[in-house]
């Protein structure tokens, strides 16, 4: 696998059981994954286990004893479930996040650490500062952004101390096209993000990227996902469609090569829920699409502006 380009999202991870949890994190890292994406919520939607994907890492991590074999990427400072709009990045929440992010994981020290949405609100010296004093601590190694646009990375860009070492936007093949969605503190990747990041080596792990199931339910004729079920999107699948036809490629695969074809720092993140989603999604950090099939896939996906990044 080059350069670890597919990072394991564990949103599911732990609804179907441990045992499942374990055997998909163990074939990750069998085939040289080592990138592992969670967050403090996850997945506390569903009733029962809080914290359950962290708590179901940190019981694998302890019994693998593989822990200097993954990179840990965890987020905090999220809303209350239920509240989008209430934020929760006051320098207490943070330090109780992370705090709690340790505890449930079993390590002393977390690779890289998300603010999982933004709080425009507050400027964002207030928000950075305290994760300043959380890497000097030696608690994260490092920080990252979910869901900022590129004005707010810009701003702590310009600060002084640690910078933003990645950022997870919504990102996909219909990104560009699928106008606002319905969660209105996400933030949907556009070619800024991409110049802003390949310029300040800021990584992109890009999440939704296979566009929440569209197009196997699309093909499927099952009810598609309301953020997608719109014409801009139809109209761009089916050109997208008939190009992989053509080209003899596997749309579920295809459509993950696009995203990392479009730069070297965009990784795209995969949330399978057991291990045989995850097998067949995997060998698309083996696939590399033509530079011919890359732009006329922007062309269709009205992306062509990503590829002059």
């Amino acid at each position: 696998m080059p350069d670890n380009r597919i990072v394991l999202g564990t949103a599911k991870l732990g609804l179907e059981g441990r045992e499942s949890a374990f055997a998909m994190l163990d074939a990750y890292v069998e085939r040289g994954g080592t990138a592992i994406d969670t967050a403090s919520v996850y997945s506390d939607w569903v009733p029962g286990e809080p914290g359950r994907s962290e708590t179901t890492i940190g019981a694998w991590l302890k019994a693998r004893g593989n822990r200097d074999r993954v990179s840990i990427q965890t987020k905090g400072a999220h809303p209350p479930i239920g509240d989008m709009h209430a934020p929760r990045s006051d320098p207490a929440s943070i330090r109780h996040d992370v705090e709690t992010s340790l505890a449930r994981l079993g390590t002393d020290v977390l690779d890289l650490w998300y603010f999982h949405r933004d709080d425009p609100a507050r400027p964002v010296a207030e928000l950075v500062g305290p994760v300043h004093d959380l890497i000097a601590e030696g608690k994260i190694r490092a920080y990252g952004v979910s869901n900022w646009t590129s004005a707010r990375i810009g701003e702590a860009l310009a600060l002084e101390g640690p910078k933003p070492a990645a950022s997870q936007p919504l990102g996909n093949i219909l990104c560009a096209v699928m106008g606002a969605p319905g969660d209105d503190t996400l933030a949907v990747f556009d070619a800024a993000m991409l110049h802003q990041a390949r310029a300040n080596g800021i990584t992109l792990n890009l999440f939704t990227s296979q566009c929440a199931g569209y197009f196997p339910r699309r093909a499927a004729g099952k009810p598609l996902p309301g953020d997608y079920d719109k014409p801009a999107c139809h109209e761009a699948a089916a050109k997208i469609e008939a190009i992989f036809a053509r080209e003899g490629l596997d749309i579920n695969l295809a459509i993950l090569a696009f995203l990392i074809g479009l730069a070297p720092n965009v990784n795209a993140l995969i949330g399978p829920r057991h291990v045989e989603q995850f097998l067949g999604t995997f060998p698309a950090a083996d696939l590399v699409l033509s530079d011919d099939v890359m732009r006329e896939l922007a062309g269709a996906a009205r992306m062509t502006a990503f590829l002059d990044a």
